[in-house]
C-alpha cells in the first residue's frame, strides 16, 4: 500500500497525517507509539511494541530451573533507603 503525502508545518516541526487507512491497516489508535528509522534515504514508521506491566514482566520471570523467584536479597541498607 502506497499513497503521496504532503508534510504540513506544525508549529517549529514537520509533520504528515495517517491516512485512515493505514491506520486500521496496522491497528494504530490515538495515543500509541511508533518508531521512526532512517535507512538508506528512507523513513521507515512502524507500531512500536507494547511495553509490559510491572505485573507481567514479574510473572515472567523465573529462576534457572523455571520456576518462579523466591524474592532477592539486596543485603542491608546503605545509603538514603534507610530514611
Amino acid at each position: 500500500m502506497t499513497k503521496t503525502m504532503r508534510i504540513n508545518r506544525w508549529g517549529d516541526a514537520l509533520g504528515i497525517r495517517f491516512p485512515s487507512e493505514f491506520v486500521k491497516a496496522i491497528g494504530l489508535q490515538e495515543k500509541n507509539q511508533v518508531e521512526m528509522t532512517i535507512r538508506n534515504s528512507e523513513i521507515i514508521i512502524r507500531k512500536a511494541p507494547e511495553l509490559l506491566s510491572l505485573e507481567e514482566l514479574i510473572n515472567n520471570c523465573s529462576d534457572w530451573d523455571g520456576n518462579p523467584p523466591d524474592g532477592y536479597e539486596w543485603g542491608e541498607p546503605c545509603g538514603r533507603e534507610i530514611l
